[in-house]
């Protein structure tokens, strides 16, 4: 009986399995180009009505198996026009694929492991922004800037006055932290700065990727995916991912762009009492050249190689300076009198606040060979090299200790402005193989980067060494930073004929990351005499010293799996597990699961939930130096401290109980729809929640607290005070974000196309019933009253408040014959700065000298809008001419409205809080070529 039942069933399976293969088939075809008449390769090719498909090889060549019933396929390609093509009787075809500059249903890579998937049946949200498109009609010359002024929930805001963040631009997704959002290129994880954000700015604690490295010509387009993604990606991945494609294009294409600021601004405010504080300013040259060129290599294989130079100049938005200049003699004020004497004004003791200075370039190369039985090796990379110059606080010849001042006025009879110089070079590269085998398909890779960081000061003075000298020294090596990653992994990848379709995707990978300190030379940080009480180390940036340099490595290894079902044509539904195992902090564990229904033709709803991870990274565990710090202290404005970062595992951390760092990990929920009411119109929103724990930030300064230890550690510092990386509080991040999409063709020889987008952020510190943050300090520190140096009130604005919690932006582009016309108004939302030093007695606060009132330092900077135009001319084919101008009503931020914050005039713009800097107008030509 029982090998009757076992017959049985062995019937009926082989029955079904045959009744299966009977309700599919398979099509083969080739896709081409009209343009060149060659195989495309990367073309998607997706069953309508479901998102089972595949891509075209490097021949441009397919092979798909199609259920019973369906008979058409789409064939989509990034800028050509989308065919739908009947497929009944048929088992070959060949498709010519048209261009076409309205195409709204762009397929996308980033969140999904199925061979393609179109945008708008993603279960996630995903930007697409065809850099290569829009780049001619742009100001912005870097990736930074063109992401924040195209993509809402990205942002970045140049700093000043904050060491090496002068240099890289700290950049963020939904308002998290620049190291809570992973970057890929080519879908390949990239490496971080080797810097870490130690002064009083937006991400201050905090690692970030430099996008500036990489040339903006090299760039197909760009990929953001809105949604946690730690279980398909792993660590970082919390706020989203921002996938860079590269070039693949065959031809020569390049662009020579110029442009500077034209603007006005309030210089004189403080000095002048607000009447006739207006002056104009003309600076921040910007020149840029961008060469592309690709090739084919062999029959279907491309080298596609991008060279970029780019040039910029320093801004500068100081306010004249209103304070005491020179000593005074018997207690007498002599500023007015020396400045006569000398021939000089206030203007020749100018700070430097705005953009720092770059000369820059480097190189960027895409590569793929196709092999036999369907094989792929692939490599890229590339080579960036920038030097950065900015400026410090100015050291005002009465600002000198007294015990210098005899041989410091010699070289300096005038005080100094001393200069932070960065050389700053980025390496990467990623070589693949990829195929298929069987019926899986995969890809194996290794990819190396590197980001080394090292500082010159110059125009600087050592105060210890000018005690015994006059011939001291000016220029310092003050060491520098050196980050390293190199990642192994496998993909493999295979689709089943289950319900609808069914992708199931396995992977692995093993990354090794090391983190150095290269020290400076003796003089950038020696205290040669330490009984003489005055600053050591190169003024504005003491020297690395040897206690804090070496080298540290760590590894971790990850296996995932990832499957994505279609159970009918409408309804899809994705999951994801990774395990991840570090060898300094152990392993985590993480899943997603994400679904999408289609309600109608064109109406769906999307849906996801995940947990994450943020590993400490290598910076914030190993990162040690003193650092001189401007605080404000109540009553006397900015005072410069030397502030000792010190690590996580040092003695003076363990005495405060600092514990030892762990990872970040997170929860997210997202919700949304997709609409696309007609052809040409597109619609998406998107509501979120990210739960963060354990999120790393840089305490503020805690003094020696009476212990003699830590006075000692201080003292062999040269520091008067400390702080440290710890896991000190729990976050949620709330928004909604959406897309308004319309392109249409008006005739034969115009279109127009307008994208609405906008997100609202509302990121809060998790508190207590009483509406206190609740700061995980140690017993010590609440015992010592301390919490407050652990996690203040403008850190805990810096999470909720410090960046626009909401961005709005409206382009509208016109094309007629040869014309284009593009306008683009984007609006800040405000922010609010809350000075850490404020209390709840009014009685307490500071006098503003402009109202003569107490009032607090705290201030809320009103929502901004900016608008760009540019107007563009095509030649020929090959030959287009854009002018412009970014921000052409030369809209600032709010001025400081409390003479607290204007620092004795300087700071006319806060450069704690910014929404769009505060550079003003920028005027620019761009001529483009390609052939």
């Amino acid at each position: 009986m029982k090998k009757s039942l076992l017959f049985l069933l062995v019937c009926i399976g082989l029955s079904f399995s045959q009744t299966l293969q009977a309700q599919t088939r398979t099509v083969t075809g080739k896709v081409i180009t009209e343009e060149d008449g060659l195989g495309l390769p990367g073309a998607a090719v997706l069953i309508k009505g479901t998102t089972t498909g595949t891509t075209t090889d490097m021949e441009g060549k397919f092979s798909i198996d199609v259920p019973a019933g369906r008979n058409i396929l789409v064939i989509s390609f990034i800028g050509l026009r989308s065919q739908e093509v009947n497929i009944a009787n048929q088992s070959s075809i060949n498709v010519t694929m048209l261009a076409d500059d309205t195409d709204l249903s762009e397929i996308i890579v980033t969140g999904t492991r199925v061979g393609a998937r179109s945008r708008i049946d993603s279960p996630v949200p995903v930007d697409i922004i065809p850099v290569s498109k829009v780049i001619d009609a742009l100001g912005q010359v870097d990736l930074n800037q063109i992401l924040t002024y195209i993509a809402p929930s990205f942002q970045s805001s140049r700093q000043t006055i904050s060491d090496g963040s002068d240099h890289v631009d700290p950049a963020q997704l939904r308002g998290l932290g620049t190291d809570q959002v992973l970057v890929l290129v080519n879908g390949k994880r990239r490496h971080q700065s080797a810097l870490v954000n130690v002064n009083g700015t937006v991400n201050r604690g905090s690692v970030g990727t430099d996008l500036n490295a990489i040339p903006a010509n090299s760039v197909e387009k760009i990929e953001i995916l809105r949604d946690g993604a730690a279980a398909q990606y792993g660590s970082d991945a919390i706020a989203g991912v921002v996938n860079i494609i590269l070039k693949k294009s065959v031809g020569l294409s390049g662009s020579f762009a110029s442009g500077t600021h034209v603007t006005n601004y309030d210089k004189n405010f403080i000095v002048s009492g607000g009447e006739n504080s207006s002056v104009s300013v003309t600076d921040g040259t910007m020149v840029s050249a961008g060469l592309n060129y690709g090739m084919k290599v062999g029959k279907e294989g491309f080298l596609n190689v991008t060279g970029e130079y780019v040039k910029r100049g320093f801004t500068n938005r100081t306010g004249t300076y209103a304070g005491q200049i020179f000593p005074a003699v018997g207690g007498v004020n002599v500023d007015n009198a020396e400045l006569l004497a000398r021939g000089l004004s206030r203007d020749d003791f100018d700070m430097r606040i705005g953009n720092s200075e770059v000369n820059g370039g480097g190189i960027m190369i895409n590569f793929s060979l196709p092999l036999k039985n369907g094989m792929e090796i692939y490599s890229f990379g590339g080579y960036n090299n920038k030097k950065g110059n900015a400026a410090g606080f100015y050291r005002y010849p009465n600002s000198v200790p007294a015990a210098v001042r005899g041989n410091v006025f010699q070289v300096y009879p005038n005080g100094f402005l001393p200069k932070i110089n960065t050389d700053i070079t980025d390496l990467s590269n990623t070589i693949g193989l990829m195929g298929t085998l069987g019926e899986w398909r995969f890809d194996l890779s290794n990819t190396f980067g590197q980001n080394i960081f090292d500082f010159e000061i110059t125009e600087s003075v050592n105060y210890t060494q000018a005690l015994q000298t006059a011939n001291f020294q000016t220029e310092f090596d003050a060491g520098g930073l050196n980050f390293l990653q190199n990642t192994i992994n496998f993909d493999a990848a295979r689709k089943y004929d289950v319900l609808a379709g069914l992708n199931v995707a396995v992977g692995a990978e093993f990354r090794f990351e090391q983190f150095g300190v290269r020290a400076g030379e003796e003089t950038s940080y020696r205290n040669f005499n330490p009984d003489a009480g005055v600053p050591a180390g190169s003024q504005v940036f003491g020297g690395f010293t040897p206690s804090t340099a070496g080298y540290f490595n760590r590894n971790n290894k990850a296996v995932y799996l990832d499957v994505e079902q279609e159970f009918t044509k409408s309804w899809n539904v994705a999951a994801a597990i990774r395990f991840e195992d570090y060898s300094d902090f152990g392993s985590t564990f993480n899943y997603k699961l994400a679904s999408r229904y289609k309600i109608a033709e064109g109406f769906a709803l999307r849906a996801s939930t995940s947990t994450g991870f943020r590993a400490p990274s290598m910076q914030q565990i190993y990162y040690s130096r003193v650092n001189t710090l401007f605080v404000t202290v109540p009553g006397s404005g900015l005072i410069p401290i030397e502030s000792g970062t010190f690590r996580n595992n040092s003695e003076p951390a363990r005495i405060l109980g600092i514990p030892t760092l762990k990872q970040e990990t997170s929860r997210s929920y997202t919700i949304g729809t997709t609409l696309q009411p007609t052809e040409n119109l597109e619609i998406t929103v998107d509501a979120y929640q990210i739960d963060i724990d354990d999120r790393i930030v840089l305490t503020n300064n805690f003094n020696d607290g009476g212990n003699e230890i830590i006075r000692q550690q201080l003292a062999a510092a040269n520091a008067t005070t400390a702080n440290f990386f710890t896991n000190a509080i729990d976050t949620r991040a709330r928004g909604i974000e959406s897309v308004i999409t319309y392109n249409v063709n008006l005739n034969s020889t115009s279109s127009i196309s307008f994208i609405l987008a906008g997100t609202f952020i509302n990121n809060t510190v998790k508190k207590d019933s009483d509406g206190k943050a609740i700061i995980k300090g140690s017993p010590i520190l609440e015992q010592t009253g301390q919490l407050g140096n652990y996690f203040n009130r403008e850190d805990q604005s810096r999470i909720e408040v410090a960046n626009p919690r909401d961005k709005v932006s409206f382009m509208a582009n016109y094309n007629v014959g040869k014309f284009t016309f593009m306008a683009r108004a984007v609006r800040f939302g405000q922010v609010v700065f809350l000075d850490p030093t404020m209390g709840n007695d009014p009685g307490t606060w500071p006098v503003n000298t402009l109202t003569g009132n107490r009032e607090t330092l705290d201030q809320t900077f009103s929502p901004k809008v900016v608008t760009d135009v540019t107007l563009s001319y095509k030649f020929t084919d090959h030959l287009r001419l854009n002018v412009g101008a970014n921000n052409l009503f030369d809209v600032y931020q709010d001025m400081h409205n409390h003479s607290g914050n204007f620092s004795a005039g300087r700071f006319v713009y806060s450069r704690r809080v910014q929404q769009m800097g505060f550079n003003g107008r920028f005027i620019f030509a761009r001529m483009s070529f390609n052939f």
